[in-house]
C-alpha cells in the first residue's frame, strides 16, 4: 500500500470512528429519556416513579453510556501517550475464551482456542479486542449470530481472522456501521504493535489481524481524533 493510500484510510477510520461513537451515544440518552419520559407518566406529587423494569432499563443505559465513556477517555490517554499497555506474557487461548465469556448473548465465536501460544499482549485489553471484532464482524456480516474465528502462525507473529458471512457482491469500505468497538479493538491491536487488515463486501466481512511474538513490537498508537 503507498503512503498516500495509507494515509487515506487512516483518515476514513478517523472519520468513521467520530461518526460510530456519536451514533452509539444516542442510543443509551435516548433510552434514558424514554425511562423518564414514562417516569413522569407514572408520578404523583412531583416525584419520579420507577418501578423494577424502568430501574433496570436505567440502570443498562447508564452503563451503556459509562462503558462508552470510558473507552473513548481510554482512546484519549492513548493517542495522547497517557495510558502504557502491560507487555504480557498472554495466552491467547485463554484470552479468546475470556472473550467468548464476554459475549455470553452472542454472538458465537465458532473455532479453536490457540492455547499455549503466548505473546507481548495487554491481555486484559486483548480480550476486549477479540470480543469487539466478533461483534463487530457479526453486525456488518450476515447478521446470523456465529462469527467464524481462525488462526495461523506466521513468521514472528501471529493471524486471526473473523469473518460474516459469504465473499462475493460488491467491495465496500469499512464505515461507521462497523460500530465503535471496531475502532477501539483495532487502535488497541496497533498500539500492542499489530496490525488490522479489512475486507467486506454486501452481507459479508472479514477482518485479519496480525500480532507480534516478539517483544520490543509495541508501537504509539496513531491518533483517532475524535476529541477535539
Amino acid at each position: 500500500m503507498s503512503e498516500d493510500m495509507y494515509e487515506d484510510e487512516q483518515e476514513l477510520y478517523r472519520r468513521e470512528a467520530m461518526g460510530a461513537f456519536a451514533h452509539e451515544v444516542r442510543t443509551p440518552l435516548t433510552s434514558i429519556k424514554m425511562v423518564m419520559e414514562l417516569a413522569r407518566r407514572q408520578s404523583r406529587d412531583g416525584e419520579f416513579i420507577l418501578d423494577a423494569e424502568l430501574a433496570d432499563m436505567l440502570r443498562t443505559s447508564v452503563d451503556d453510556l459509562q462503558e462508552l465513556a470510558d473507552d473513548l477517555q481510554e482512546a484519549s490517554r492513548l493517542e495522547r501517550g497517557k495510558l502504557v499497555l502491560a507487555q504480557g506474557p498472554c495466552d491467547l487461548g485463554a484470552a479468546v475464551d475470556a472473550a467468548r465469556d464476554m459475549m455470553a448473548h452472542g454472538p458465537e465465536l465458532a473455532g479453536t482456542s490457540p492455547h499455549g501460544i503466548e505473546g507481548p499482549w495487554d491481555a486484559r485489553r486483548l480480550v476486549r479486542a477479540i470480543a469487539g471484532f466478533a461483534q463487530s464482524a457479526n453486525r456488518i456480516g450476515d447478521g446470523t449470530g456465529t462469527v467464524r474465528f481462525d488462526w495461523e502462525e506466521t513468521g514472528g507473529g501471529l493471524k486471526l481472522s473473523f469473518a460474516s458471512g459469504k465473499p462475493g457482491g460488491e467491495a465496500r469500505p469499512i464505515a461507521a456501521d462497523a460500530g465503535f468497538s471496531f475502532f477501539r479493538s483495532r487502535q488497541l491491536v496497533v498500539a500492542m504493535g499489530g496490525s488490522v487488515h479489512c475486507n467486506r463486501a454486501e452481507r459479508y466481512v472479514e477482518f485479519v489481524i496480525e500480532l507480534p511474538l516478539a517483544q520490543g513490537a509495541v508501537r504509539v498508537v496513531e491518533p483517532m481524533k475524535i476529541l477535539l
